[in-house]
């Protein structure tokens, strides 16, 4: 029994105590004087700064506009940006400066954005937590941000007509800019050029590669740049028109190389020939330059026609055409024999009136004392509306024109006529040696209503026959 007494009291007396233990630890943790277990604090302090927007990166374009707030939470705190290469940034005019809005809000201010500006930007608070400058303990804050720039694409100084010699190898210059970077593919006249394991093309980083360039490779190249990135796609081209340089060749060879004319008649001798660079044209008379005011020289990149009034028959001739570029040269001879001057027109009216054409009657001649070479072989008809010749003064340079030759069963038809319009018309011989003097101008007019086309006449059946039925 007093064994039991005895267990039972120290039992009470640890009891005892270890309830005073915890009355202690209970005090201390609501405020009373003692050691106690700190409880965690349901309201965690405020960060001392804070970016507005406050994201860990932010992407944007170049030439794009932005800006971020650095907001402290004590007002007698020191804020500064640091860039991506650790300097300060402390002017207030420029692309990038700051911007002190209020008492802890600085403000870094992008006017137009730079590949330049890319990484980490900084905020900086240095100063200590009492604002008192005498006490010991200073800690710095740091708060950034990763400025991600995208490039929009662009082709640079990019030419877009290139050329390159031919039988050599050729690169056609692409210089295609854009972060990130995209993938750049080609096409030659809108097909698409495989690049891969090609033994003629070969994609570089700053254009196509074209191995032994000929005729055949001249054309458009377009160069296409796209990219796919998490955040968004874009693409762009740009068509570059390939020349390939090479010594003049003709390409138009139906050219006479005897031509005739008449003496108060007028001739048109022409030289077409391709070449790259384009070739000059030089026209001789019987080796002579040419002088004088009775002709005149139209040219264009691959021809020119030299333009005769033939005032007498010194103009008879060999006239040669000298086509010439730093590769080559070519020449031709034609040789300009005086003609028989065609009669005009014996008989030229109206034979057949439509709403929308005429049908003329032009019968075919037939000179004497003149070889067959020089019998007349066609017309050609000048023809306006009244209209037309008042606005123009009665100047026929301004006429629509349509030539005719003669063959059998062939009809000399004026198509495409207003209904119910004056028109105004003349007529001119043509045979080898040139045109005929022009007819008196007739006036005709188109017949008013509905135009209704001979070779349409079996379906107009069909239809008024569905019609009836």
């Amino acid at each position: 029994m007093d064994t039991l007494i005895a267990l039972a009291s120290l039992l009470l007396l640890l009891l005892s105590q270890n309830a005073a233990i915890l009355g202690q630890l209970d005090s201390t943790s609501n405020g009373g004087s003692g050691i106690g277990l700190p409880r965690p604090s349901s309201n965690p302090p405020s960060p001392p700064l804070s970016l507005q927007p406050s994201t860990p990166s932010i992407t944007h374009f170049v030439n794009d506009s932005f800006i971020i707030f650095c907001q402290t939470v004590q007002k007698n705190i020191d804020t500064k940006w640091r860039d991506p290469r650790g300097q300060t940034r402390e002017n207030t005019k420029g692309r990038v400066h700051i911007e002190k809005k209020t008492t802890g809000l600085l403000a870094l201010v992008f006017e137009h954005i730079s590949l330049e500006d890319r990484g980490n930007w900084t905020c900086e608070v240095n100063g200590n937590r009492n604002g008192n400058r005498n006490v010991n303990v200073e800690r710095e804050f740091l708060a950034s941000f990763e400025l991600l720039v995208n490039q929009k694409i662009s082709f640079g100084k990019t030419e877009q007509v290139q050329s390159v010699r031919e039988g050599r190898d050729a690169l056609v210059n692409c210089f295609v800019e854009g972060m990130p970077a995209p993938e750049v593919s080609w096409l030659y006249n809108g097909e698409y050029i495989n690049t891969v394991n090609s033994s003629k093309h070969n994609r570089l980083s700053n254009g196509l590669y074209i191995r032994n360039v000929s005729q055949a490779d001249a054309g458009e190249y377009t160069c296409r740049a796209m990219r796919i990135t998490p955040t968004f796609s874009d693409s762009d081209q740009i068509t570059i028109l390939l020349r390939i340089q090479h010594k003049p060749h003709w390409f138009f060879n139906e050219t006479l190389p005897v031509q005739y004319a008449y003496v108060g008649g007028a001739v048109n001798l022409s030289c077409d020939a391709m070449g790259e660079p384009p070739p000059s044209f030089t026209w001789l008379h019987n080796g002579k330059g040419i002088v004088g005011f009775n002709h005149r020289i139209f040219v264009a990149d691959y021809g020119a026609t030299l333009q005769l009034q033939v005032k007498n028959a010194s103009q008879f001739g060999d006239y040669k055409c000298k086509v010439a570029n730093p590769l080559g040269m070519l020449e031709r001879v034609i040789k300009l024999r005086p003609g028989a001057k065609p009669w005009g027109p014996k008989r030229f009216q109206l034979k057949k009136l439509y709403t929308d054409a005429f049908e003329l009657d032009l019968p075919t001649p037939r000179m004497i004392n003149v070889s067959d070479e020089m019998q007349i072989y066609g017309y050609r008809v000048a023809y306006m509306s009244d209209t037309e010749f008042k606005f123009s003064a009665g100047n026929w340079s301004y006429a629509k024109q349509r030539d005719f030759s003669f063959h059998r069963g062939h009809k000399f038809i004026i198509p495409h006529l207003e209904s119910n319009t004056t028109y105004l018309m003349r007529a001119a011989s043509r045979n080898l040696a040139g045109l005929s003097d022009w007819s008196a101008v007739k006036v005709f007019t188109t017949a008013a209503g509905c135009s209704w086309n001979p070779s349409l006449y079996p379906i107009y059946a069909l239809l008024l026959a569905f019609i009836w039925t």
